[in-house]
């Protein structure tokens, strides 16, 4: 085990499911000015299963790793992503991001810059493939030495993915879900508009700091009709990672450097229209695969169109790997 992956602790859950719960020692690239480490929880099919595919999980905004292994209401089609992906034999690790749920969240959370955060990331992932390929990451599992990853994300956490894997390629492919880097513009000041997308990037904690007072906000769920709740994966909106966002086109360039497959599903509901649009960007990919889910808004986990989601992205992440 290397000595920055502390574990710990895994149980069992009642449907074969192994957990390992982890703290990646993430201090040398936070930025955050005191000790850092994100939490992962790594989901590991048991009996016969040798996984081929990590799928590495990352949560938008507002919500903590939880969003990616939702509970499944009676009378549900399977909600939680991450039991649809064991179900089909893969392992799953779900990261909480530095500032959320058990993650480190620094004394000055205006510190969180997105290319920070996005190198934490990184650093937790290659800790995790490391110890599944050295059969190090929990007692008594056997090694998995050619395991890939996939880098999945909805809304932030797909920008946070695509930022993570231009800075540092570690996946097979990504898996971008809710996010297009159109960003939110009407939700900008004028100042904050007129800036060039990289300046802005550049800038953007000393932004953050004259937005707004408070360096985040704490949502609570409100009240739905669903059956299906986001409850348990409400989280706190970071300020400064907010903003990026919200800027139109700040991580284009990280988009256009992805030079792996790409899968974009995008709810024909979502918080951007002409989904059809959104491919363009990744020009450097030589495989970009684009999936709109009918009647569904920007969560896509609560909308039946999950189970196509689910499906689609199982398929299309098995013929990689059957593809090397």
């Amino acid at each position: 085990m290397n000595a920055n992956c502390v574990e710990r602790g895994a149980s069992h859950d009642h449907g074969g499911v192994r957990r390992v719960h982890r703290r990646v020692d993430v201090t040398a690239v936070a930025g955050i000015d005191q000790p850092a480490a994100m939490a992962a929880e790594i989901l590991l099919p048991e009996g016969d299963a040798r996984p081929r595919l990590l799928f590495v999980c990352l949560p938008g905004g507002g919500m903590n790793r939880r969003y990616f292994d939702l509970a499944t209401p009676p009378g549900e089609a399977e909600v939680s992503f991450a039991r649809a992906m064991l179900a089909r034999g893969h392992a799953v690790a779900l990261l909480d991001p530095l500032g959320v749920g058990e993650s480190t969240v620094p004394d000055d959370a205006f510190l969180l810059h997105p290319d920070n955060m996005a190198a934490a990331i990184a650093v937790t992932a290659r800790e995790i493939l490391g110890a599944l390929r050295g059969g190090t990451l929990a007692e008594g599992y056997p090694a998995l030495p050619d395991i890939r990853s996939i880098g999945t994300g909805h809304s932030f956490g797909a920008l946070l993915t695509t930022m993570q894997q231009a800075a540092d390629p570690i996946h097979l492919a990504v898996a971008l879900f809710g996010f297009q880097h159109r960003g939110l513009p009407d939700y900008l000041s004028d100042a904050e508009r007129a800036l060039p997308p990289a300046e802005a990037r550049a800038r953007l904690i000393e932004l953050a700091r004259a937005r707004s007072p408070d360096p985040f906000i704490t949502l609570q769920a409100p009240p739905s009709k669903r059956a299906i709740s986001l409850s348990a994966a409400m989280d706190r909106v970071l300020t400064t990672p907010s903003l990026m966002a919200l800027l139109p086109d700040a991580g284009a360039p990280d988009a256009a450097a992805l030079d792996v497959p790409v899968l974009l599903a995008l709810g024909d509901g979502d918080m951007h229209d002409q989904p059809h649009a959104a491919p363009a960007l990744y020009r450097g990919s030589p495989d970009v695969t684009l999936l709109v889910l009918q009647d569904t808004r920007h969560n896509h986990f609560i909308y039946p169109s999950r189970t196509r989601l689910f499906d689609r992205v199982e398929r299309w992440a098995s013929s990689l790997a059957d593809a090397g």
